[in-house]
């Protein structure tokens, strides 16, 4: 078995996904991620396919968001989920059905109003070659209900192990964690509109590193991608939506927190081009063992 063990540093990927200063000590963590690779391990792509009928509905992978529709009328789509799976084993999925918007007098409006399967291939295959790993696990719902959770598990095995998740503290119990937060999203909100592109660039370092590892994307190609993001954001977008009227959630065993928009239920921190166009962007904040200090960490 050939394992080899990494330190990556990476720069700013959005994936085609598409959330007072805290005082800072002098020992807080380089953004890096540590991670292990199993060079004989086989390289699964995991793919979720989502299609509703008559709900609105989030849907978590390991305690963490993968995807979420809030909208009226009916979704049907798939989702890459590699960069939710740290390591090989049993992985946990749970699925939250609401109400479709403007709808919601009508609770949630079908019997089987969501239909999931998970599906993986190996690299090199194509689209084609997906095979189910988990098929429409979701029992009949009593229809008109105001909320619906299911969870359950399926197995996954990737080449590679990332341990972010175990370096940072219970958030919950952190004091003031909320002023902690809206200081750290406007801390970017005005990195961004100071035109400070590079700095804002870096503080995604650990998140787009993680999700080249676990999707098998060469540096120079991640690199460029986000790279052509930036670019993409200083042509077209000037603003950053204030922070305000949102909601905070704990994810990850509450070892994350992400701010989400009470407007729309999608990611608070958002560009705007000054017109109709808006660009959500996804991130979670994370506070590593020994630092006092906010980061986006996933």
């Amino acid at each position: 078995m050939k394992l080899k063990t990494f330190i990556a540093m990476g720069l700013l990927s959005m994936f085609s996904l598409g959330s007072c200063n805290a005082q800072q000590k002098d020992n807080t963590s380089k953004k890096e991620l540590h991670y292990t690779m199993n060079e004989s391990a086989p390289k699964n792509y995991y793919l979720l396919t989502m299609s509703s009928n008559g709900c609105n509905f989030r849907i978590l992978v390991n305690d963490i968001p993968v995807y979420g529709f809030w909208d009226e009328g009916t979704y049907s789509g798939s989702y890459p989920i590699n960069h939710f799976i740290q390591k090989s084993g049993t992985q946990k999925l749970k699925v939250e059905l609401y109400p479709a918007y403007t709808h919601e007098d009508l609770g949630i409006n079908s019997e089987e109003p969501l239909y999931i399967e998970i599906k993986k291939r190996l690299d090199g295959q194509t689209l084609d070659d997906y095979v189910a790993v988990l098929t429409n696990p979701i029992p009949k719902v009593q229809k008109g209900i105001p909320y619906y959770e299911y969870e359950c598990s399926f197995e996954a095995e990737v080449p590679y192990e990332i341990t972010e998740l175990d370096e940072l503290v219970d958030l919950s119990q952190e004091p003031n964690i909320e002023q902690q937060v809206v200081a750290k999203y406007n801390e970017l909100k005005d990195m961004y509109e100071k035109k400070r592109f590079s700095a804002f660039q870096k503080q995604f370092d650990t998140r787009n590193k993680r999700i080249w590892v676990t999707n098998y994307i060469p540096i120079n190609k991640g690199e460029k991608d986000d790279n052509e993001d930036i670019e993409r954001m200083k042509k077209f977008y000037k603003h950053v939506a204030p922070i305000q009227n949102y909601e905070m959630r704990f994810f990850g065993d509450k070892k994350l927190v992400m701010l989400f928009s009470k407007e729309d239920c999608t990611y608070a921190f958002r560009l705007y081009d000054g017109g109709s166009k808006m660009w959500a962007i996804p991130f979670f904040l994370g506070m590593r063992k020994g630092s006092d200090k906010l980061e986006i960490v996933f």
